[in-house]
């Protein structure tokens, strides 16, 4: 049961474009708590708990109370904490795949193998209609190339070459210079294990791509990432112990580089630089050491995929798509050899740890479930809003506001206020909330700046 649940979670990620979108991330999180729930409440009532390894679970708890301190102190709390959540769900995936045997492990992989033939697929079948760049489920053949990356090697374990050579196809449609440089760096500091014909293969894609690189030096996609990557050091040196929230980057950017709308992006592209940004150097620190801990000592073709993964990480953005990083960490996860054990559970002890596993899950479940739905109730305001139908919004709104406090929704009511005249009061008020939510958008300020001037005395 627990190696279709991780492979389940995993693969869900991967098809739903990369849990993108509120709703697939709420969906997967809700799928994980309630089969975690059932499969530890099953367990306990067996007698028989699994003890992951000790320094796994430790290391990953820690991480996860790091980034929510981080979360629920970020100055943009309504986009910290849904994706403290989505990380927290990777993280959960290291002690979970640390019980599993070598046969839960391999359940796991034709989990990942068969996802990976569903992603290959779909991008031949694009790529027929026409789609010279086939992004396959995901919204950016980037993230698609740093799935690519990690599944290469399952291909390879399992010997299917015709999904390698599919997986490999793919990767040469989406043009990313970054991941086929991650490739080529990976097979040369695995050449003991893959050989000389990988090898030299390796170094000769890596030349093909630094050149494709220097081409690439003076083009806006470059300089912008050099800025991308200036504003996210002065992000982890303006808030060094925490960051400014897990998915912060995006709305903390116009803050950190000059009055440059072409510069909008979501993500960091630098991986490393964006974690220091958005949960601190200590946590950066804590998971790099971690992640080397957990490689270092693997089987190379265990290690490659994940060092792959991380080399590609320096120059994009792969890894902060939650299905991505999911899939990371997995495959980091598997690189490390089974270390769980079982624990007797007393029977006096047994409907006691029942009920909190249920509680704790019930409790996770309504954070979640809470953000997805007032998610859901503004994208209706908004579809309201465009047909006219004020009332209604306002309505909606509030009651999404009830639910989980958004700075979108505390701007459409402010701007729902206006329209309908004479509530400049009330505009102001939700204003205020909004900017108390996001003090980044800029337009927030200026919008209330100008209400506020025109009724002072």
């Amino acid at each position: 049961m627990l190696a279709g649940l991780v492979g389940t979670v995993v693969v869900s990620g991967l098809l739903l474009r990369g849990a993108w979108d509120l709703w697939a991330q709420s969906f997967v999180l809700l799928v994980l708590l309630a089969s975690c729930a059932a499969w530890l409440c099953a367990r306990v009532a067996s007698g028989w708990l699994p003890r992951p390894d000790a320094r796994t679970l430790a290391w990953a708890s820690a991480l996860a109370a790091l980034s929510a301190l981080s979360a629920w102190a970020s100055p943009v709390p309504a986009y910290s904490r849904p994706a403290w959540a989505a990380a927290a769900a990777g993280l959960a995936l290291f002690p979970l795949i640390s019980v599993l045997d070598a046969e839960g492990r391999e359940r796991v992989e034709r989990f990942l193998r068969a996802a990976g033939w569903v992603l290959v697929l779909f991008a031949f079948y694009q790529r027929l209609q026409g789609d010279s760049r086939p992004a396959a489920t995901f919204l950016n053949q980037n993230a698609f190339a740093g799935a690519i990356l990690l599944l290469l090697p399952v291909a390879a374990r399992a010997g299917d070459w015709a999904l390698a050579a599919g997986l490999l196809a793919c990767l040469w449609w989406t043009k990313s210079v970054g991941a086929w440089l991650g490739l080529s760096v990976a097979l040369i500091l695995h050449r003991r294990a893959v050989g000389a014909a990988a090898f030299w293969l390796g170094s000769s894609a890596g030349f093909v791509g630094l050149v494709a690189a220097y081409a690439k030096i003076q083009s806006p996609e470059t300089l912008h990432r050099v800025e991308w990557w200036k504003a996210a050091w002065r992000m982890a040196a303006a808030a060094p112990w925490l960051g400014l929230g897990p998915g912060s980057y995006a709305y903390a950017l116009p803050a950190h580089v000059p009055a440059r709308p072409d510069l909008s992006t979501v993500f960091a592209h630098q991986h490393f630089l964006e974690t220091a940004a958005e949960r601190g150097w200590p946590y950066l620190l804590l998971w790099a050491l971690g992640l080397a801990v957990l490689l270092k000592p693997a089987p190379a073709g265990r290690r490659f995929g994940p060092a792959a993964a991380l080399i590609h990480g320096l120059v994009d953005y792969a890894l902060s798509v939650p299905g991505v990083f999911w899939l990371f960490c997995a495959s980091t996860a598997l690189a490390a050899p089974d270390q769980g054990r079982s624990v007797n559970v007393p029977l006096r002890w047994r409907p006691v740890l029942c009920a909190v596993i249920l509680a704790a899950a019930s409790v996770s479940g309504v954070f979640v479930w809470r953000g997805w739905s007032a998610d859901r109730l503004r994208a209706r305001a908004v579809f309201a809003i465009g047909e006219g139908r004020l009332d209604d919004a306002a309505g909606l709104l509030a009651d999404s506001e009830a639910l989980s406090p958004h700075p979108e929704a505390a701007r459409f009511r402010a701007e729902i206020a206006l329209i309908r005249g004479g509530r400049t009061g009330e505009a102001v008020a939700h204003l205020t909330r909004a900017i108390s939510l996001d003090p980044y958008r800029a337009s927030n300020r200026t919008l209330l700046a100008t209400l506020t001037g025109a009724h002072e005395p």
